[in-house]
């Protein structure tokens, strides 16, 4: 049986938090894991990484030192699944996030980047092994498809930024948006369900590539997403539809449409979580980063140097 050290903010964030999702999949494919809240034990931190494992699992791991990373006798990999731009866009955020990375992201034995834009900007910090391993996937425990009605037309769920607030204001003018402050997946995977439209929209100006496209089309609702940064995980009208980024005409147009055009759009969502259900679930993922680590000498399934 693998033994997976997982390091991340599990506890810190819970009930939501990636982490959980990625460590329910470890567990399903068979892993033993070890589980490690950096964050509420970083003075401890020292100790809890010497535990036995066969890797150990980073998920973002800001200001781990780089010197006890490389001290471990056991292969690391770093999972990193914030948006720090491309060579050619860059914001205040995503360049704090660089920053963030320099100091340790060299220490890690592999990194996994959450965008394929993103892979260029790691190899200029110094990683020298970078791969493409998306964290829009779905938990097929929490992200399913419930028998229950529709109560809302639009729905979006998550941080409101200055930006997300300006898309969300202007579309008020024309429809009711539910935006509830949830944070417990199941309460979301809900939520979701008695959603038409379910909106996804980019923190920022840079395009991105959110765990929440996995969590709503596990839901088998229907996903209206801001242009995705990796085009070639899902195709658009087919299994969800895009909108031409910063756009709000684009996105005030589609809105319309797809509320009057019931039976495309739920062709489109039923499309979309057929696919990603059996596609791009975190027990796919995690077994693609696995075998790809425990090996070490190709690149399988869908990781790409």
């Amino acid at each position: 049986m693998l033994k997976v050290h997982l390091v991340g903010a599990q506890k810190t964030n819970y009930p939501w938090g990636f982490e959980n999702h990625v460590i329910s999949a470890l567990e399903k494919i068979g892993c033993k894991v070890i589980s490690t809240d950096f964050r509420q034990e970083r003075q401890n931190l020292q100790k809890l990484l010497q535990q036995e494992a066969d890797i150990v699992l980073v998920c973002k791991g800001e200001f781990i030192p780089p010197e006890l990373i490389k001290s471990l006798p056991y292969p690391t990999a770093l999972w990193y699944c914030e948006q720090i731009g491309n060579e050619k866009e860059v914001d205040y955020e995503s360049f704090l996030r660089r920053k963030e990375l320099a100091y340790n992201a060299t220490a890690f034995d592999f990194v996994f980047t959450h965008d394929k834009a993103n892979r260029e900007i790691y190899k200029n910090i110094g990683c020298k092994r970078v791969y493409w391993l998306p964290s829009a996937a779905v938990n097929t425990t929490v992200h399913k498809k419930l028998c229950i009605p529709k109560k809302h037309d639009i729905t979006f769920i998550g941080s409101k930024t200055n930006r997300r607030k300006n898309i969300l204001t202007a579309l008020e003018k024309h429809f009711n948006i539910f935006t509830p402050n949830i944070w417990d997946s199941k309460e979301l995977n809900n939520v979701f369900n008695e959603s038409k439209i379910v909106l996804n929209i980019h923190l920022s100006d840079l395009p991105n590539m959110e765990t929440r496209i996995g969590e709503v089309l596990g839901s088998g609702s229907f996903l209206l997403t801001e242009e995705l940064s990796s085009k070639d995980l899902f195709n658009n009208r087919e299994h969800l539809v895009q909108w031409k980024r910063g756009d709000l005409d684009d996105l005030t147009d589609k809105i319309k449409y797809y509320l009057l055009h019931d039976g495309e759009r739920e062709r489109i969502a039923n499309n979309g979580h057929q696919f990603a259900v059996e596609q791009h679930t975190f027990e796919k993922r995690m077994e693609e980063l696995l075998t790809f680590v425990d090996f070490g000498k190709t690149v399988v399934g869908n990781l790409q140097a």
